[in-house]
């Protein structure tokens, strides 16, 4: 994956935008949706490199304390089935989503949020 690699929009690269999702996390929690279509659509990323900015991506968000969360009932749950290592979420995640053919994830699929949103 090329780090330096420009958003089709703005005058951000990858990486940067890698570094500043999880600010994300002291707003709202972030969507594996709003992960893989960026990384597809506004930086080109296609097989290896998508899987690898996706990787990265989640590794940034779990560094600053986020889980893996779902919504249920309104209300956001921890998701306990992707383990509780960053190493173990993030292949669990990868893995599910590759297994379904790197599609297009919807809000429906994990979010990643910290302690202070779940039960909110």
């Amino acid at each position: 994956m090329d780090r330096d690699k420009l958003h089709r929009s703005f005058d951000t690269s990858a990486g940067e935008w890698i570094a500043l999702i999880p600010n994300e996390l002291q707003v709202d929690a972030v969507g594996l949706w709003q992960i893989i279509p960026v990384g597809r659509h506004e930086f080109g990323f296609e097989g290896r490199d998508l899987e690898e900015f996706t990787r990265e991506a989640l590794k940034g968000l779990l560094a600053k304390g986020a889980m893996p969360i779902t919504g249920q009932e309104k209300v956001w749950v921890v998701e306990p089935r992707y383990g509780t290592k960053s190493d173990e979420i993030i292949d669990k995640v990868v893995k599910t989503w590759l297994s379904e053919g790197m599609r297009e994830p919807d809000v429906g699929d994990v979010w990643f949020g910290l302690t202070t949103v779940v039960g909110n």
